[in-house]
């Protein structure tokens, strides 16, 4: 480990900190990331070519944790790309791993044990050193967030991230670092007046925990409180400087004014001098973290980045050989904003109850997820104040000091991010037949988004398990879609609800085990490969799906009854042909889905496949089953 001796530590110096998406979102849209492929997950080439090139700066190597699908999180699923992903570095590199499913700071009950156990499953295998994460609310009620919102800053909100922490790191067997929250602009906004600066170093020792200090996230808050230029450094031994074992730093940028966390590789000057006077009021510093570079196809730092790259790499270098002291430092004075908040102290700890009026955890996730789906409660926030619209005296203290302002971004970003669930390109690509028959002029794809957000089946929507269970976004949107005015009377627009959702639904079943979400759909039935189901639809409705954008296979459904889709991406389901009008038993076709590891098949399928899903046993089903095993579909 790190600890040399008690009370001596052994610095390391510079270390990597990079985000490792699936292929997918702003950073894996260029290359950095994992990729799939049969054996396991690989390292993109461009990951491959930067860490050949640069991988010898770097005495350690922290990748940020990223999901592979919405399945349950197994460390069998992500072994071999993490051992790609370490084996590309130099032999010695110290390991550690950024967690992102703790959720220390959520208000909420949440599961942690899956996380946790995944998590000690990978430091059994690589020898982890630590495992950080940043002080957030990463989800809400199985939602993640766009960018993690910083705990309540109440006495009650902190309670409670206290005790996630705890638990957090009780159950961990490599030591936590708890990350100081992101304040950025655009990203996030906050609920409470405490100062964040005293609340965390109360968090951290309260919790017995390391803690990492972000640069970026140090200077988004003092940003917000209006310290710049030589008063960025003000308050900041407020923080639990002693407990200190990582600095981080990240791309940032002043963009119109405001604060921005982009971690697009390039540093301020200020994240620079804001090191330089922390390294000697941390004297329990191991590490200081270059976090998500961006780099070019043959591995090479964007040049944007290189210039305070390279200050960065002298400073970690003469820090480790003990070669820093006080810095003499020049600070730019920029223009100050003004103070967007005026933060209030944290009382003491007292043995008395908190004042009645305290918001507990489910209150506090109640008001924050009203926050992003009810458009009213907004409106009138901004046009009547919060007075107006709190319930109580614990509502208003936090509504007063909501920016209106960061609220409509972060909601915004949150729109965005749910409108992009779904497969292939979101959930107006899901279900492109059954918009185009709702017709568009009478729903527009955001009034279907704000009626599906405020509606009871978003509700019942969860992304992530660890908030109990829930459906996936697709089945909660059918729903939703099922409840429209213009699908009540239409057999035909409900079955094609109904089979737009199971398209979406089996590819989820041939590759994401076990799944995130639950499965309300009837007669999706388990199979010896997988599963299947049949469905019986109004023959002019199954005409209509050979035409784009869902061309049919004809030679291999006529000679097995079904059309074969290989698909790795996840989607989720509602089959509704129990609310479609029922037609007549003898005018409907049958149409059949399979799921199994080898792909997806769907199509018409003749009386004696559909014998395979009889529920009472007949010499005919079983043929039929036997059939279909002997072709790899049950």
């Amino acid at each position: 480990m790190t600890t040399a001796a008690p009370g001596t530590v052994t610095r390391l110096g510079l270390g990597l900190v990079m985000d490792m998406p699936w292929g997918g979102g702003s950073l894996g849209s260029r290359g950095v990331g994992f990729v799939e492929t049969p054996d396991g997950g690989d390292v993109s080439p461009r990951v491959r070519a930067f860490l050949r090139r640069h991988g010898g700066d770097f005495a350690y190597a922290c990748p940020s944790f990223q999901p592979r699908s919405r399945a349950a999180v197994r460390a069998a699923d992500y072994l071999p790309a993490y051992d790609r992903f370490f084996a590309e570095l130099p032999a010695g590199t110290v390991r550690a791993l950024h967690q992102t499913e703790l959720n220390m700071g959520t208000p909420e009950p949440y599961d942690r044990g899956p996380a946790i156990d995944f998590t000690n499953r990978l430091t059994e295998r690589y020898d982890l050193a630590w495992v950080v994460e940043d002080l957030g609310i990463w989800s809400l009620r199985g939602c993640p967030l766009p960018y993690p919102l910083p705990p309540p800053l109440t006495e009650r909100g902190l309670e409670i991230a206290t005790r996630n922490t705890a638990e957090a790191a009780r159950r961990l067997v490599p030591p936590l670092h708890v990350e100081f929250p992101g304040f950025t602009e655009g990203g996030s906004f906050r609920l409470g007046k405490a100062d964040a600066f005293v609340s965390f170093a109360r968090l951290a020792e309260d919790a017995d925990v390391h803690v990492t200090l972000d640069v970026g996230h140090l200077l988004s808050y003092q940003w917000l409180r209006g310290r710049t230029g030589r008063h960025m450094f003000d308050g900041i031994d407020a923080l639990p400087l002693s407990r200190c074992r990582e600095l981080h730093l990240s791309g940032c940028q002043i963009v119109g004014g405001k604060f921005r966390d982009l971690h697009h590789g390039v540093l301020l000057d200020e994240q620079l001098e804001l090191t330089e006077y922390l390294l000697p009021r941390c004297p329990g510093l191991l590490a200081i973290s270059y976090e998500d570079p961006m780099f070019r196809e043959d591995g090479r730092l964007v040049e944007r980045s290189r210039r305070n790259y390279e200050r960065l790499r002298a400073l970690a270098g003469a820090w480790r050989k003990g070669e820093s002291g006080p810095p003499e430092t020049t600070v730019a004075v920029l223009a100050p904003p003004a103070p967007r908040f005026d933060p209030a102290p944290v009382p003491a700890r007292t043995d008395e109850a908190p004042p009645a009026e305290q918001l507990d955890g489910g209150h506090l996730t109640d008001l924050l997820l009203r926050l992003f789906l009810d458009g009213d409660l907004r409106t009138r926030l901004a046009t009547e104040g919060a007075a107006a619209v709190a319930a109580n005296a614990g509502e208003r203290e936090c509504l007063e000091t909501v920016d209106l302002e960061e609220l409509d971004s972060a909601v915004r970003r949150f729109r965005s991010q749910i409108r992009r669930l779904g497969r292939d390109g979101g959930l107006a690509a899901t279900f492109p037949r059954s918009l185009r028959a709702l017709g568009r002029d009478r729903h527009s794809e955001d009034g279907l988004l704000d009626g599906f957000l405020a509606s009871p089946h978003f509700g019942r929507f969860r992304l992530l398990p660890y908030c109990g269970p829930g459906l996936s976004a697709e089945e909660a949107y059918a729903l939703h879609l099922l409840d429209l005015p213009g699908a009540a009377d239409d057999p035909a627009l409900r079955e094609t609800i109904g089979h737009e959702l199971l398209l979406a639904l089996f590819p989820a079943l041939c590759h994401e085990q076990p799944l995130s979400f639950v499965i309300e759909a009837p007669g999706v039935v388990p199979t010896g490969r997988g599963h299947a189901a049949l469905r019986r639809y109004a023959p002019g409705t199954v005409a209509g799906w050979t035409a784009p954008p869902a061309a049919t296979a004809p030679t291999e459904a006529a000679r097995t009854g079904t059309t074969r889709t290989d698909t790795t991406r996840a989607g989720t389901t509602r089959a509704e042909t129990t609310r479609t009008g029922e037609t007549p038993m003898e005018e409907t076709v049958p149409y059949a889905y399979f799921a199994t590891p080898a792909g997806f098949a769907h199509g018409p399928v003749s009386a004696r496949v559909a014998a395979a899903f009889e529920t009472t046993p007949t010499p005919e089903g079983d043929a039929a089953r036997a059939a279909l095993v002997r072709r790899g579909m049950w």
